[in-house]
């Protein structure tokens, strides 16, 4: 994969933001129909639609089928932008704009019939995501953001509450596959919140912009799993940050194998940055 130069600004140009507004509304028709695609391909699966990539990482049939149906429509609605996904090859990643696709978040769910998946994508100028849309079930619901101009679901504004962390909060949680050292738990469970694993984290994140998981704390997560539904949460007016409270967009590598994010409103966010780093 082509080494790009850093992104050197958090705010795009104008026209970058222009051409982000235009494909808002085809792009979350487009993700909307492809997770139709997949939720009525879940129904239909087979055991041998499933097959194993690597320690604890599945990939099924549909999820490359729905990956060539988002590549092919991409194309028509930004010929310029290269292509990066999960399953196929990457196309023209040394491009300015560049669509980083998930098909199906939550692969070990889906091919065992469990509801919690989605379907992600993001637009990103210079690694820099400037459009998201997912779509997750089971809630069977839309989610569009642009960078600057809030997040909607459903076509409605949404904002995360800022909560504290005390004993009625739920923070979202996923940790490597096999992991054996998990020292972090108790320090996110300092103040008595409970904690939530969905195995999907788009659909985790998702539930940190509609205010039904307080945070969400991922020990891993590679570009397509977070590039999207992180600008999901930070339009919703939450912080996306490493552990150590440092900003994720723009991406600095898009070769970096996982990268350890916390997703919370400003508060909880706080709290979280300092029981991580304690």
């Amino acid at each position: 994969m082509p080494n790009m130069a850093r992104a050197t600004r958090s705010t795009p140009p104008a026209q970058t933001l222009a051409v982000a507004r235009r494909l808002r509304t085809p792009l979350g028709a487009a993700v909307a129909a492809i997770a139709r695609v997949a939720a009525r391909a879940q129904r239909r699966l087979r055991p041998a639609d499933v097959q194993r990539k690597g320690v604890g990482d599945f990939v099924t049939t549909v999820d490359v089928r729905c990956e060539r149906l988002l590549r092919r429509q991409l194309a028509e609605l930004l010929p310029a932008a290269g292509f990066l996904g999960e399953e196929l090859a990457a196309v023209d990643v040394d491009q300015d704009w560049l669509w980083v696709v998930d098909p199906i978040d939550g692969t070990s769910n889906f091919g065992r019939g469990l509801p919690h998946f989605a379907v992600s994508v993001a637009l990103l100028w210079r690694r820099l995501p400037v459009l998201a849309a997912i779509h997750c079930l089971p809630e069977d619901a839309n989610y569009v953001a642009c960078h600057g101009g809030g997040t909607r679901r459903n076509g409605k504004l949404v904002r995360a509450p800022d909560r504290v962390l005390d004993d009625a909060a739920i923070v979202g949680c996923q940790w490597h596959r096999g992991q054996q050292q998990m020292g972090f738990l108790p320090r996110i469970q300092a103040r008595g919140n409970r904690l939530r694993t969905f195995g999907s984290t788009v659909t985790q994140l998702a539930d940190v912009a509609m205010g039904r998981l307080d945070a969400n704390v991922q020990e891993q997560g590679r570009v397509w799993d977070i590039a999207a539904a992180g600008l999901i949460v930070v339009e919703a007016g939450c912080r996306f940050t490493d552990w150590s409270g440092r900003a994720v967009f723009p991406f600095p590598d898009l070769q970096v194998e996982h990268t350890p994010t916390i997703a919370a409103a400003p508060r909880a966010h706080r709290e979280l940055v300092r029981a991580l780093r304690s």
